[in-house]
Formats: C-alpha cells, structure tokens, sequence
C-alpha cells in the first residue's frame, strides 16, 4: 500500500525518522494505557453477565459442553456451543489453576488482550499507512465506548475475535513483504482459530476475501500458487480442526443451526448500528435508563468524578464517531486517487459485507457484540480519509488533524463517562443485576439438593460464581403428569426465576407454575432477592401440596349469621 504520510517523512534523516517512529511507538503504547485503564474502571463495578460465562460450560459442574474429546486420558471440551468453541474455555481453565474465579479474573485478562489488539491494530497501520493515521486511528479505537466496554464485558464473545483477525492480518502482511511461508502459514492459522472460537468469524473471513479481491486483486493473484494454497489451507484446517472434526460427527450442526436467511428486522438491525458507532446501544441494556426506587451513591473519588463530569456535560449518552464515518464517506470521491482511496475502499467493503451477513440472517446483527465485530476497520476508514485530508492543508495540517481526533475523541470518553456515572447512580438492568451475586450466596448457603433454573440469564452466573457447587438443572417443565409430581415433591429441590416484570423471553416459570397448580400443588416462595437499588430481580421457591393447613381452613369458614 501506498503511506500517505511519506511526503512528510521523504526529507527525514535516518535520525530523524528513527525519532519520529520511536515517540509514535511511545504513543501508541499510551493509547493501549489508556485503552485498559477505561475498561479496568469497569471490572468491579459492573455484575457478571450470563453469556460472560457462558465459557464455563467445559470447566465447571454441571459440565455442558456440547462437544469433548479424550486426550491423555482426559476429557478435553472442543465446543461450548454449536457456534461457539472452546479456545476460551481452555485458556480459563488455565488461568483459574493459578488465579480463582472472580470478577477480576474473569475481566482482567481479556482487558489485556483488548489492549494487545489496539498495538496490533497500530502496528498494522503503522507499517501498510503510515504513522500519522495508525496513531489516528488507534486513539479512535481505545476511545471508543463500544469496543471498551464490548471487550472489557465479553459476553459476545469479542475479545479473542479481534485479537485473531488483527494477528492474521498482521502476519499475512509480513508474508506479503518477505514471502517467509512461516508468517502465511501463522496468520491462516489465526484465522482458523478464530473460526473455532466463535462461527461467527466467518463473518469478518468473507468481509476480508471480498475487500481484498475487490481492492488488490493483481496482488491476490500475485500470491496465489499450489505451495502457497497448500500452507494457507492446511495451517487453516488446523486451527479450525475442532470445529471441523465437530460438523464431520454432527453433520454440519454449525451451519444447519446457526444459518437462515431473513430479512426480518433488517431496519432495526440498522438502527443498531448506528448505536454502535455512537456509542450509546448499551444503555438501558447494561446501564439502567431509568432512576431505581433507591439511587446509588458514588462510593468513591473516581465515582464522584464521574458523576461530576457527566452533570457538567448534560449526561451525554452518544459521541461523534458516526457523524466522522459518514464525513469520511462523503470525502472518499474526493480522495479517491489519492494514497487513501484503496485503504478506504478495503475498509468500506469489508463493513459492507460483514454488516449484510449478520443483518440478513435471522437473530444475528441486532447486538452491540455482534455489530463490534467490525471493529476496528470503521476507525481505519475515519482516520485514513482525515489524515490523507489534512495533509492538503500543508502545515496547518497536522494540527487541524488532532483537533479533529481530540474532539471525537472526547465524546468517546464522555459516553464512557456516562456509562460510569449511570451505572453508579441507577444500577443495571435484569440482564446485568447485581442481585446475581446475593442470589449465589444464598443459594450456596440454602444447600439444596436439587435447583431448577425457569429463566435464562441465571445458569451460567451461579456455575462461575459457585464454581460448580450448585446442582444445577435447566429443564423444561415435565409434559407427563407422574413426572411433573416427582419434581416437585423431589426433596430438597427449590425453584429460581426473575420476579414479574424481569421475566425473559424463554421464561418457564409461568408454565411451570400453571401446571403445577393443575397437579394440586401451590408456589412457595422463599425468598426474594432484589438489587442494591432496591429492585427485586430474583425469587427462589418450592412447590408444596395445595391442601389446605387447619390454620387456613378455619380462616376460610364464614362466620355463622
């Protein structure tokens, strides 16, 4: 590729371009600081999400991994999910060996690969655009509420994604320069290991194969030999052999399951998008929109401040990242000869085709953890056409480019800023509820024999923060009468689900309890777990016999005339 910063550097001693490229380095490293600093003011302070754990199906009891294999006399998970596969699972169980199960554990290291994807990320830029828009680009990317809190959060998962993409891209670059079959052979094998970690990855696969034969077809074409195919195929094959060696035995389960073409939706989906690039499409999904019955307190000198800045600003829930991508679309024609045009292009076809994937498949594309997955070429496509735009300016340039990036860059911060200060002061939503916590800890010290779980959103939390000790089960309530008696007078079994109003959509509580009553039994609740702002989330129950105790019977009879 063309670096449109090289009239710049053209005049450049060694010397200084040396200088130059090392307080670049220094930069960049700074942005991946203040990248993981954001997400770590959000590792304690937001509650764990059932799909944030959902990676815990392979480590901890109940074991519900849909995929194992036997490996040195163990049972190794290879796939968490029919989409979803076991990299993570296996990193965990590694890292929980030295480092117990909690929120810091959980959160910290993905915080860490999300600071490792924006160095990628900057490196990449770095060495195919230039300095100047690989540091513009990446003080995007860092700042950006969306992928801060998508990464920190994981519950897509995202985290790995990014790293992978960037990784293989990074790697097929260096195989473009020195035509080394090591860096081709490792970048397709990122590409595969991120095929096993998340199906999904085909999304962002078929977004780069299009964007490149569309772009550089003349450099494709120049790659492209028997010796070349056969190392990129095989090194892919391996890392995606898991997922490949699940579909061989379960007949393309991952494809069959997952893929149906819809274009249900596809206007919402849209509107998502657009949340996305704004930053605000986790509001009243993560942070609560609405003031609790009892409003939280900062509890501290980072909670006050985010408070203080968020009264200051008029509680800005969306920044400016959408508004630059759609200026930057409208200067494209203008840049079209210019060094920018064929980066732009790349990166406006891969978001074209990565978006209509997810938007014409049914229940895809209407997420902030599925739309992420772009990420980060929309900030490629912004900081490549204002780089390129700026240095039309001549020497006013450089500084009219960092005051553009500094303001976008601030509305990122102040979203993020919101989300703190919301969070702080109204709590989360059911999906995020911090009655989680309560709830396990009763559960834990309830001790019974049995726990059915009637609602999603609960299972995966209780099994990473009891570290497999509950007996939990989640089963639809039993069609056949003698079986339905038999769970509910199981002894010592109890009954979770959210209180009216929390249920979700694949809720079974209200089934359950209108057959229950059917079979003449009657719902007794034990207790009710709300949140710190006082909202009741949770209730945990038994089912006894409807017959009627003495104390009700003679409360019932009408007193004689």
């Amino acid at each position: 590729m063309d670096d449109p910063t090289k009239r710049e550097s053209a005049a450049d001693s060694p010397g200084n371009a040396a200088g130059r490229r090392a307080r670049a380095d220094v930069l960049a490293l700074l942005l991946c600081l203040l990248f993981f600093l954001q997400g770590l003011a959000f590792v304690r302070r937001v509650p764990i999400h059932n799909d944030e754990a959902l990676f815990a199906a392979g480590i901890f009891q109940p074991i519900t991994a849909e995929h194992t294999v036997r490996l040195f006399r163990r049972t190794i998970p290879t796939m968490v999910m029919s989409y979803i596969g076991a990299p993570k699972t296996l990193l965990y169980a590694g890292i929980f060996r030295v480092w117990p199960p909690s929120l810091c554990s959980l959160r910290l290291p993905v915080l860490a690969i999300g600071a490792l994807t924006v160095w990628l990320f900057f490196l990449l830029l770095r060495d195919t655009i230039g300095r100047r828009a690989a540091l513009a680009a990446c003080a995007l990317l860092a700042t950006d509420a969306t992928f801060v809190l998508t990464t920190t959060l994981d519950w897509g998962p995202a985290a790995l994604q990014h790293l992978l993409v960037l990784s293989g891209l990074l790697l097929l670059w260096k195989f473009y320069r020195s035509e080394r079959l090591l860096h081709l052979g490792a970048g397709f094998f990122a590409f595969g290991l991120g095929l096993w970690d998340k199906s999904l990855f085909v999304w962002m696969l078929v977004g780069l194969a299009a964007a490149t034969a569309v772009v550089f077809p003349r450099e494709l074409l120049s790659k492209v030999t028997f010796r070349h195919l056969a190392v990129a195929g095989l090194a892919f094959a391996i890392g995606a052999s898991p997922l490949i060696q699940y579909n061989a035995a379960r007949r393309l389960k991952t494809l069959g399951a997952n893929v149906r073409f819809s274009t249900a939706g596809v206007g919402e989906k849209a509107k998502v998008l657009r949340y996305s690039l704004q930053g605000d499409s986790m509001f009243g999904y993560l942070a609560a929109n609405e003031p609790p019955p009892r409003p939280g307190r900062a509890g501290g000198a980072l909670e006050q401040a985010a408070l203080a800045l968020s009264n200051a600003t008029g509680r800005r829930q969306s920044g400016f990242l959408m508004w630059a991508a759609l200026a930057a679309l409208a200067l494209l024609p203008w840049l079209w000869n210019s060094p920018a045009g064929k980066p732009m292009l790349f990166a406006l076809v891969f978001m074209v085709v990565t978006w209509l994937q997810m938007a014409l498949n049914q229940d895809t594309g209407g997420g902030a953890h599925h739309v992420v997955l772009m990420w980060p070429f929309p900030h490629l496509f912004i900081a490549v056409a204002f780089t390129q735009a700026s240095l039309r300016l001549r020497r006013a340039g450089l500084a009219v480019l960092v005051a553009f990036v500094s303001v976008i860059c601030a509305s990122n911060v102040l979203v993020t800023n919101q989300y703190l200060a919301q969070l702080t002061e109204w709590g989360t939503t059911a999906l995020w509820t911090d009655a989680v916590h309560p709830l396990s800890g009763y559960m834990e010290r309830l001790g019974a024999k049995k726990v059915y779980v009637m609602d999603w959103g609960m299972f995966e939390s209780l099994r990473f923060l009891n570290r497999g000790r509950l007996p939990l089960l989640m089963e639809r309530p039993p069609e056949a009468d003698p079986a339905l008696r038999k769970v509910l007078s199981t002894e010592g079994a109890v009954f979770l689900g959210h209180t009216t109003g929390n249920e979700t959509a694949v809720s079974m509580s209200a089934e359950m309890q209108a057959r229950a009553e059917a079979a003449g039994y009657r719902k007794e609740v034990l207790t009710v777990i709300a949140d710190r702002n006082a909202r009741p989330m949770f209730e945990v129950y038994r089912y006894r016999p409807a017959m009627a105790t003495p104390r009700e019977a003679a409360g019932s009879r009408t007193p004689a005339k």
